[in-house]
């Protein structure tokens, strides 16, 4: 990423002799350039980030020179093993990960704004019975960052149920990042419950969503939720219109995020598999 370099002076400049006078006369004075405004050093910063009287360098940004630059490059790409991933256009036509931008794309084509949006994480659940005929749920989040393991009984959670979730917790250690499919989560689970005596009743997988709120020009909501699914299909979404539900607006919400989703996906992204495959 690029920026053009600016500088700002913030000290005022007294144009005519008879205006500092005046400024002089009601006792007004120049503070201290906010260190955000230049490259000035601070020397060791105190512990709540302040630096001298009237300098706050909390917001401070530096610009780089040539140099600089060039040693932050250098820095970055050592970080990097392996080759990057290429860049290309969508292999289906659409893409998940560009639902955020399509979305934000799509909404004042029909005169909608967004409110709010949220990527919910695929889930594996279990429901089943211990062997004191409790009914539990054992459950596994696959987040992004990692994954979520949990387990409670209808009573609420006790040491049985922790027992069986740091089962499920090596289980996932041992499965060495091969959670990315449904069907791999959801034989931990089933795992676990039967090593601890218990029987499975029913099994779930909800993959992975987008959750979004709109709201229309009559103050009337919207919603777009957007499911991920297994290639070709890559994903699907429903959209409702209105407190009393209107299927044109939907619609027209719905063609819009379409035609928005297929202009992003023509962009080269770098491409990776489908991490939450659930095939």
């Amino acid at each position: 990423m690029r920026w053009k370099p600016t500088s700002i002076d913030a000290r005022p400049k007294i144009l005519f002799t008879g205006v500092a006078i005046g400024l002089a006369g009601v006792g007004c004075t120049s503070d201290p350039a906010p260190a955000a405004a230049s490259n000035q050093v601070l020397h060791q910063p105190p512990e709540f980030g302040v630096g001298l009287p009237g300098e706050d360098d909390r917001w401070a940004s530096a610009t780089l020179d040539a140099r600089q630059f060039d040693e932050l490059r250098r820095v970055l790409r050592s970080m990097v093993t392996g080759d990057p991933p290429p860049l290309e256009p969508a292999s289906y036509g659409i893409r998940f990960e560009d639902v955020p931008n399509a979305i934000l794309t799509a909404a004042p084509e029909v005169e909608m704004a967004v409110t709010g949006q949220r990527l919910n994480p695929a889930v594996a659940t279990v429901r089943f019975k211990d062997g004191s005929g409790r009914v539990g749920t054992a459950k596994i989040e696959l987040r992004r960052m990692g994954t979520v393991a949990s387990v409670e009984f209808l009573t609420g959670r006790d040491r049985e149920s922790l027992r069986i979730q740091q089962q499920i917790e090596r289980d996932v250690r041992a499965s060495e990042g091969r959670l990315g499919e449904g069907a791999e989560a959801l034989a931990i689970l089933e795992a676990a419950v039967r090593d601890a005596g218990g029987t499975v009743e029913a099994r779930d997988y909800e993959s992975e969503r987008y959750e979004i709120n709109l709201l229309m020009l009559d103050n009337q909501p919207a919603q777009l939720v957007v499911r991920r699914e297994p290639d070709p299909k890559v994903l699907s979404w429903k959209a409702w219109a209105g407190t009393f539900p209107d299927g044109s607006k939907a619609e027209a919400l719905g063609r819009a995020f379409e035609a928005a989703l297929h202009a992003w996906a023509k962009i080269p992204q770098p491409v990776q598999p489908d991490p939450f495959d659930s095939r």
